[in-house]
């Protein structure tokens, strides 16, 4: 238990004296007989009085010193506790950063190893190639050695090469008649390719100014006979990247409606093969509607 001050008795004591002279005050005022005044309470109690209420004085400040240190010392453990969280979620951060240095770090050690093994995969490869062009070249070196030798006993026996130099001879244009027909057959066949690509082309110009003229919108100012020349870029698949006029018709409102006319046809009917269709990549189409 904590220990009354020394000065409360004594305040306690000053306190009572007072109130004894407060209800005598009061009795006189109710009209009553006023008894004697009571004798004037010694000179020491008064001093006393004086003095213990210095010393409440004192210990009330006391008592705010202490209340304002331990308000000081909270708001010092809050800045304290708040610098710690600062600092945990700085270290939080740290570690996440950390965390993410090292992920990427095992990636592109990963991505070097994966590197490494293609490295490794594209050397063994390359000198298994070499193995075999050393073989290959090895194989010819013992066939021209093979060949050698019988040139050498060919020359030997001069009857013996004489039937073989005339079979070779017969085999030789043979072999040139025969190089002779594929080359006449591939010639044809480039013949007919470039026939069929030329008549792709056509059908295919064909089937475009159909389409355009199928979306055109005449314009007011359309008269017949009108012509003009786009240049139209398309993309795979056949659909329009770009169509402007190159060769103009004189008619600004006729040469809109075709460039217009072209897009809104997109996609355009390209055929699949790749040598046709590589000629519409870009090209030029001359428009004229027919009536």
């Amino acid at each position: 238990m904590n220990r009354l001050p020394d000065w409360l008795p004594a305040l306690l004591k000053s306190l009572g004296l007072h109130g004894i002279l407060l209800a005598l005050l009061l009795f006189r005022l109710d009209g009553k007989p006023t008894p004697l005044p009571a004798p004037s309470p010694p000179r020491e109690i008064i001093e006393a009085v004086a003095v213990d209420e210095s010393r409440v004085q004192r210990e009330l400040e006391r008592l705010k010193a202490r209340e304002e240190a331990e308000r000081r010392r909270r708001e010092r453990l809050k800045r304290q506790r708040i610098a710690e969280e600062r600092r945990l979620a700085e270290l939080r951060r740290k570690r996440l950063e950390e965390k993410k240095r090292l992920e990427a770090l095992a990636r592109e050690k990963r991505r070097q190893a994966q590197e490494e093994a293609r490295r490794l995969a594209e050397l063994e490869k390359r000198r298994r190639e070499e193995a075999e062009r050393l073989a290959r070249l090895e194989e010819a070196r013992k066939a021209a050695e093979r060949k050698r030798l019988e040139a050498e006993k060919r020359r030997q026996e001069a009857e013996r090469r004489h039937r073989e130099e005339e079979a070779r001879r017969r085999a030789e244009e043979a072999r040139k008649k025969a190089l002779a027909a594929k080359r006449r057959e591939e010639a044809e066949r480039l013949a007919r390719r470039r026939q069929e690509i030329d008549r792709q082309v056509n059908a295919t110009i064909a089937r475009i100014r159909r389409a355009v003229e199928r979306v055109w919108l005449r314009p007011p100012s359309y008269r017949t006979g009108l012509s003009c020349t786009i240049q139209v870029k398309v993309a795979p698949g056949g659909r329009v990247v770009d169509a402007r006029v190159i060769r103009s018709s004189g008619d600004p409102g006729f040469d809109r409606s075709a460039e217009v006319a072209v897009r809104k046809a997109s996609p355009l009917p390209i055929p699949d093969d790749p040598t046709v269709a590589a000629r519409f990549q870009e090209f030029n189409f001359v428009f004229t509607p027919q009536g």
